[in-house]
């Protein structure tokens, strides 16, 4: 298990995946106030395959690597754990309405961005494994979600729609959900779609 200090260098991946920083850069936004711990933190992480490191020039460079099972495992808690501290309205109605045992639950607009006022919807993605009852699922939550207050705006995605969102050219809600989400539950089907995604040219 990772300590708290450690994560927080997965924490600044989990924040931007696309983006690669040098030691000197990680040291420096972790706040270690020491290269060397840094550089062998690093190093422990590179060694059991959640991080990826690329020596350039004279630095190297660091990468979460979505290929493993680990660093995706870190990343899920840090969402969820992100994701409950927040205290979004109805998240657990919203769970006990949702009959599938593979989905993923994410919270996207303004009450992921913290920019929320008292009128605001709670925008509420569920992306599924298929297709199968995708609109009998989303018919229940605009039923159900359109009575609680605030109101919760639902929207239901099969993994292949989202999946093509993610891979369009055009600018499109999938890609708004991925710049600014707070997932509660499934995340780990989250980064196997973004991985699957990335592998087929999805770039941020």
């Amino acid at each position: 298990m990772l300590t708290s200090k450690e994560l927080r260098i997965i924490d600044i991946f989990r924040k931007n995946l696309f983006k690669a920083h040098t030691i000197r850069a990680i040291s420096n936004i972790v706040g270690t106030g020491s290269y060397s711990w840094t550089y062998n933190t690093v190093k422990k992480m590179t060694e059991i395959n959640i991080l990826n490191t690329e020596q350039i020039g004279h630095s190297k460079l660091v990468n979460i690597n979505l290929d493993s099972s680990l660093a995706v495992m870190y990343l899920s808690f840090l969402d969820e754990i992100e994701a409950k501290e927040r205290k979004i309205p109805h998240i657990e109605k919203i769970c006990r309405l949702i009959d599938r045992k593979y989905f993923t639950l994410i919270v996207t607009g303004s009450y992921a961005a913290g920019t929320q006022k008292k009128t605001s919807d709670v925008d509420v993605v569920v992306i599924v494994d298929d297709k199968e009852n995708v609109k009998s699922l989303l018919n229940t939550l605009k039923n159900k979600g359109g009575l609680m207050i605030p109101e919760i705006h639902a929207y239901v995605f099969c993994e292949k729609e989202f999946m093509s969102m993610l891979l369009s050219k055009e600018a499109n809600y999938g890609k708004l959900i991925f710049k600014n989400r707070l997932i509660f539950f499934g995340a780990q089907n989250y980064y196997r779609v973004i991985n699957e995604a990335i592998k087929h040219g999805f770039t941020d």
